[in-house]
């Protein structure tokens, strides 16, 4: 069989097909990834054929990098005249995908990852596969075809500290999204802990003046699943995809949501019972310290990891691919 993922010029939203992409390669389908040429380069990284589509805008003023013009769609039609997929994976920002498919009577699956918004599912034809397990889906939105969210960041080597047995607890802390006066107060709320907190965070996004505690390490480019399985803990600004990837190591999060928004995922993880949302005014040592030592909020994080795990890995999604393509 022959499968087309289209993805728009998003690193992190190529990143969710590929765990889909390479089930599938090595199930024995034919795999090939559309983007615009100017992001061929990000594609081939990991490890798939990218087929340049469309012209070679990776965005504008305004931020887009939505695969969705009539030439992106134009483009794609040619390409299915002369290598004839059999399906089409389409991300929501890449939209051409699905209307390609249309046109030239291809089955098409929609893929809704980490970043995808739920809240506007408009009006799609065709199946959807959806990483979120059930309790954490929007109300309203409809199950379809599960897929288990598989964490992907792309190459990368591991470090010498994460090759060495931890010599106390440890927690992963990812803010990258938030404020020089929030990372400040985070660093001030964690002074006096026992644990060690591995910070996904460079050295320019420290306010001068911020002090740094002993128990503090920074790293930015070590493999984040590696991180997190050396860690009991997780916090984060919210940002969907360290939401569930801490969810998948079935940590408790603490979650400090500047932008309540982009926070909705981890808010919904906190109504589960698997995590703590602060304000970040509100940022104290009291819940650092509930957030090691809360054993409910360990066994309910636990609870949600089981359910991802329940989830159909992308290898045992491959049959259903399948049908679905012989339905056309």
């Amino acid at each position: 069989m022959r499968i087309l993922l289209t993805v728009p010029s998003s690193v992190a939203r190529l990143h969710h097909l590929v765990p889909l992409g390479w089930a599938l390669r090595t199930a024995g389908h034919q795999v090939q990834v559309a983007g615009r040429p100017s992001f061929t380069d990000s594609i081939t990284l990991t490890g798939l054929v990218a087929v340049p589509v469309g012209d070679g805008v990776t965005g504008d003023a305004t931020g887009d990098h939505r695969l969705d013009r009539q030439s992106d769609v134009d483009g794609l039609l040619d390409y299915f005249s002369l290598w004839r997929p059999d399906l089409v994976v389409w991300d929501e920002q890449a939209p051409a995908g699905a209307e390609a498919a249309q046109a030239g009577g291809v089955a098409a699956v929609r893929m809704l990852g980490p970043l995808a918004d739920r809240s506007e599912s408009g009006d799609v034809s065709g199946r959807t596969l959806d990483c979120l397990p059930p309790s954490l889906r929007p109300s309203g939105v409809p199950e379809d075809l599960a897929i288990r969210f598989i964490p992907y960041a792309g190459s990368a080597v591991l470090p010498a500290w994460l090759r060495r047995k931890p010599r106390r607890r440890r927690v992963h802390v990812a803010l990258g999204a938030a404020s020089g006066t929030t990372v400040t107060a985070f660093f001030e709320a964690i002074a006096g802990s026992d644990a060690e907190f591995l910070c996904e965070l460079s050295d320019d996004r420290i306010p001068a003046g911020t002090r740094l505690p002993g128990n503090v390490r920074l790293f930015e480019d070590a493999p984040r699943d590696a991180v997190l399985a050396s860690c009991e803990a997780a916090v984060h600004d919210g940002e969907p995809r360290m939401t569930l990837s801490a969810l998948a190591g079935g940590l408790p999060q603490l979650v400090v949501a500047e932008n309540a928004a982009s926070a909705d995922l981890a808010s919904r993880v906190a109504d589960e019972g698997g995590g703590l949302l602060v304000d970040p005014a509100g940022l104290r040592a009291d819940a650092v310290g509930r957030l090691l030592a809360d054993a409910e909020l360990r066994a309910n994080a636990r609870r949600l990891q089981g359910e991802v795990a329940a989830m159909p890995s992308p290898r045992e999604v491959v049959p259903h691919l399948v049908a679905v393509a012989g339905q056309r």
